[in-house]
C-alpha cells in the first residue's frame, strides 16, 4: 500500500550524518549540533520544508511500483 511508504533524506559530512528528514514527522530533524543551525534553517522556510514534504509523493509514489517487486514482494 503506497501510504505506508516513508520518504528519509540523510545529509552525511565527513562520513557522519548530521542532519535528515523524515516524511513521516514532516520535518528536518538534526542528530549532531552541527546539524541543527540547518535543521533549524530549513524547518523556517516554507519553500525548502514545502519540497521536502512533496518528495514522498513526487520521488517515493512515482518508484513504488518499480521497486515494490525487490523489495516487497521478495518477502
Amino acid at each position: 500500500c503506497t501510504e505506508d511508504i516513508r520518504f528519509l533524506r540523510r545529509f552525511i559530512y565527513n562520513q557522519e550524518e548530521y542532519v535528515y528528514f523524515d516524511s513521516d514527522k514532516g520535518f528536518f530533524i538534526p542528530i549532531t549540533e552541527y546539524g541543527r543551525p540547518d535543521a533549524d534553517y530549513w524547518n523556517r522556510s516554507p519553500e525548502i520544508l514545502g519540497s521536502a514534504r512533496a518528495a514522498r509523493e513526487r520521488v517515493c509514489k512515482h518508484n513504488y511500483q518499480i521497486y515494490k517487486p525487490a523489495a516487497i514482494d521478495r518477502k
